[in-house]
């Protein structure tokens, strides 16, 4: 593991102050993965220094918790809400994947705390956007320093949702991975799961989000009326708006090519891109009490398939899930 990729705090949360606490925020803008074992929090614990990382709103989605909305539950148990149903992404493996990789302005940051660890390991892996765009040789990083990704899905229905953002256009989105993040399906996401997750594309940090004006300026620009099919238009080369520092922004099982190099030349510079960024990852074997805060906006992560215990049922897991913008830090 490279001491770059991740950063270890050793420090007990629940005895710092809020301006301390705060600061785990910003550090983790700079460090983009960073990671404190042996905390014992309770909801109520993690609802306030979630409160005090930055902006996280009401989702109104099955898998927050009823009393502290700021908690999203990760688990396969059946205990979320009024219908006591399992958490999100209760089942199977999950590959690299990232906040709303295809959301209006999805929150910045995620955080992850261990309630419940699988008896056997069910280890996530994060990569470092930063390091991984810093360790571009010179060409690639003045060929792609412009570069817009297109991404889009690989379930048909998405061609047909109506968002503002959305850049229409006469390229049909044909992924350049063969990997999915999941499958729809009764054994990782179910159809009823994935809309609402759908339903949230439209979120935004607030009414006027520069994030989400720019977004629509992207649209105008590139849209053309006379196309047949929707994507998403995102910088490849993310400049974080807090600290100023360029990493890659790169959610590869969803890119459909990239707006400004040739087409022919599409395959090659992804094939590149990926073995690239996948190289700059830290692996995490799950323990009790550990947190995990991770940038969403030049990282990614996966996770392994759940374990099954000695019967062929999945062990119970249970993870507690923040997100936040950072702004409205306080």
């Amino acid at each position: 593991m490279s001491d770059d990729v991740v950063h270890i705090l050793e420090t007990n949360i629940k005895k710092l102050s809020d301006n301390d606490v705060k600061e785990i925020a910003a550090l983790t803008a700079h460090k983009i993965n960073v990671v404190i074992r042996d905390q014992e929090l309770d909801k109520k614990e993690y609802a306030r220094i979630l409160r005090l990382w930055g902006k996280n709103p009401k989702r109104n989605i099955w898998f927050e918790d009823t009393n502290d909305h700021e908690i999203m539950y990760v688990t396969n148990k059946y205990m979320v809400g009024e219908e006591n149903r399992q958490g999100i992404f209760a089942r199977g493996e999950l590959e690299w994947h990232c906040n709303g990789a295809m959301a209006l302005d999805p929150e910045d940051c995620v955080s992850l705390y261990c309630h419940q660890p699988t008896e056997d390991p069910c280890n996530t892996y994060f990569i470092n956007g930063v390091v991984a765009y810093q360790s571009l040789p010179k060409d690639v990083k003045d060929k792609i320093k412009d570069t817009f990704l297109i991404l889009s899905y690989y379930e048909k229905n998405f061609q047909k949702l109506r968002m503002d953002y959305l850049v229409r256009t006469k390229i049909q989105p044909r992924l350049l991975s063969d990997l999915s993040v999941y499958k729809i399906e009764k054994d990782q996401v179910t159809p009823d799961e994935h809309r609402d997750l759908l339903a949230m594309t439209a979120r935004a940090r607030s009414e006027d989000s520069l994030v989400g004006k720019e977004m629509l300026k992207i649209k105008e620009k590139y849209s053309d009326s006379s196309g047949l099919w929707n994507c998403v238009y995102k910088k490849l080369v993310h400049s974080h708006r807090l600290t100023g520092i360029d990493g890659l922004f790169f959610p590869f099982t969803n890119v459909v090519g990239f707006h400004n190099i040739p087409k022919d030349e599409w395959l090659d510079l992804y094939k590149f891109l990926e073995e690239h960024y996948t190289k700059h990852a830290y692996c995490h074997v799950w323990e009790e009490g550990d947190v995990i805060v991770f940038d969403q906006t030049q990282g990614l992560h996966r996770r392994d398939n759940i374990p099954l215990d000695e019967n062929g049922a999945p062990q119970d897991r249970e993870l507690w899930r923040g997100a936040f913008w950072y702004d409205g830090m306080r």
